[in-house]
């Protein structure tokens, strides 16, 4: 297993507890799938499901997005990641958040920041 791969499957499940917390037992599923997706190396696929989460603009998708746009292994969907989360997170408070901070320890402050009932809507 790659290290993208081992090191976003740990970040999968972070996620799931926090967006048990948050979510109803359908957004769960869906955010779930949409999360699934993220994995793909498809760029198509990454991209339309980076579309979706900018529409529904969920703070619980910024440590996803986030995690792809420094770590994903393919150039493009890093760019697309990025424009992805500067979109979810207009005020750029993400970027704070993890700035001089490891890829792994950025996703631990922005779960801790977005994946509770604290995180703004």
């Amino acid at each position: 297993m790659s290290d993208f791969q081992s090191t976003f499957q740990a970040l999968e499940e972070s996620l799931r507890s926090a967006a048990g917390n948050v979510m109803g037992k359908i957004d769960q599923m869906t955010f779930k799938w949409l999360v699934d997706n993220l994995k793909s190396t498809d760029y198509q696929v990454v991209a339309d499901t980076l579309e979706q989460l900018e529409n529904e603009k969920r703070p619980i998708s910024i440590p996803p997005v986030y995690f792809l746009s420094v770590q994903h292994p393919d150039g493009r969907i890093r760019q697309r990641a990025a424009l992805a989360l500067s979109k979810i997170d207009v005020e750029g408070d993400a970027l704070k958040l993890t700035a001089g901070k490891s890829p792994e320890e950025g996703v631990k402050a922005l779960i801790e920041r977005y994946g509770n009932f604290r995180a703004k809507r």
